[in-house]
């Protein structure tokens, strides 16, 4: 089973960025948040969930060309593109507390600080995750950090060196709970080990189809 993303304008329709969207032209890790809303959604009104954060981001209280997420994670496992642009090509995004900068951003739609993870969630979670590792060249070794220089947030301020993991938690980014307590400690082992495994199967794949 390949990984399907629901483009934009799935659930977008006439809404277009408020202002310029910038490429990320070095992605050097990916990092996992949820939107800490609603977790007991139906599947039709995830569109709509979509569109209100997108409302709320792109109002006068957070100024944001766009919602900031790169990729959202639906409850039930589906996947949907967040900032515009995303599928095809690296995008700068946002972020509550300050853009790092250096990262593409996956959000579990959810409050996963007080509600548990499904598990169709996190298993798109992971595939999208292995597929943006895959695309922009990140090993999956949690045990080998990598070192950029902080654009700035109300944790790492502008010009500090920081050192991730390539499977960060927005909390190790900026003075936050997010993703939450039940998903933050997935980053740790879990969650990567079976990003690893996604990689290895997707090369498999590509190897089955070579002559």
């Amino acid at each position: 089973k390949g990984l399907r993303i629901f483009p934009r304008n799935a659930w977008a329709t006439k809404a277009q960025p408020a202002g310029v969207l910038k490429p990320e032209t070095s992605v050097k890790f990916l990092l996992v948040h949820h939107t800490a809303g609603t977790t007991n959604y139906k599947i039709e009104q995830v569109p709509n969930q979509i569109r209100q954060i997108y409302n709320f981001h792109t109002s006068k209280t957070k100024g944001w060309a766009d919602v900031c997420y790169n990729f959202f994670v639906d409850r039930f496992g589906q996947v949907w593109e967040g900032r515009q642009g995303s599928i095809s090509s690296a995008v700068m995004a946002d972020a509550t507390g300050g853009n790092q900068g250096f990262a593409q951003l996956v959000c579990l739609l959810g409050n996963f600080d007080t509600s548990k993870p499904t598990s169709e969630m996190m298993e798109s979670c992971a595939a999208t995750l292995a597929w943006l590792a895959t695309k922009n060249k990140i090993m999956v070794d949690q045990t080998k950090l990598v070192s950029f220089t902080s654009r700035g947030s109300n944790k790492w301020k502008s010009g500090t060196t920081v050192k991730a993991r390539p499977i960060s938690g927005h909390r190790d980014m900026s003075a936050t709970v997010c993703p939450g307590k039940f998903v933050y400690p997935l980053i740790e082992k879990s969650l990567p080990a079976r990003i690893s495994e996604l990689q290895k199967l997707q090369i498999k794949s590509r190897n089955r189809l070579s002559y």
